[in-house]
């Protein structure tokens, strides 16, 4: 059974790093906590809260750094835009990555239980108890 969430959500603990390879036109979502966003060849420093998300827009080498406990998803947007007025709003990418990741775990959910009422369909594997029969004997008392 597959249990692998198509885009899962990765929890950071405090200064840990995610190094993403070749991620242009992906996204980086933060669900919780804040993070760090620095590209390969890009002077910008970004930082995310709570609820923001960034579109990586250069390949290479990005590195997002956790500063404090944090919750976050690389998406897939596919194909970087034209036009910076192409890219998926912050609120968008945030409720795509909410949507799949609820998909996700509904998935994973409906297998679960697939397989638990398979189970409980199967016979019983305990075995029967008979309550044994003791031949009744007669008794003579003598003196």
């Amino acid at each position: 059974m597959d249990h692998e969430l198509r885009y899962p959500l990765t929890e950071l603990t405090d200064g840990s790093l995610l190094r993403l390879c070749d991620a242009q036109g992906r996204a980086v979502v933060v669900f919780e906590g804040r993070v760090w966003i620095t590209q390969e060849n890009d002077l910008r420093d970004v930082t995310l809260d709570s609820g923001e998300s960034f579109s990586i827009d250069r390949p290479g080498l990005t590195l997002v750094e956790a500063l404090g406990p944090s919750k976050v998803m690389v998406l897939g947007v596919g194909e970087t835009p034209a036009s910076p007025q192409a890219m998926p709003s912050s609120f968008e990418l945030h409720r795509r990555a909410r949507l799949e990741r609820s998909r996700a775990i509904g998935d994973t959910l409906a297998k679960a239980f697939g397989a638990l009422r398979q189970w409980l369909a199967l016979p019983p594997l305990r075995p029967t108890l008979r309550p044994a029969v003791q031949p009744l004997r007669m008794c003579t008392a003598t003196h």
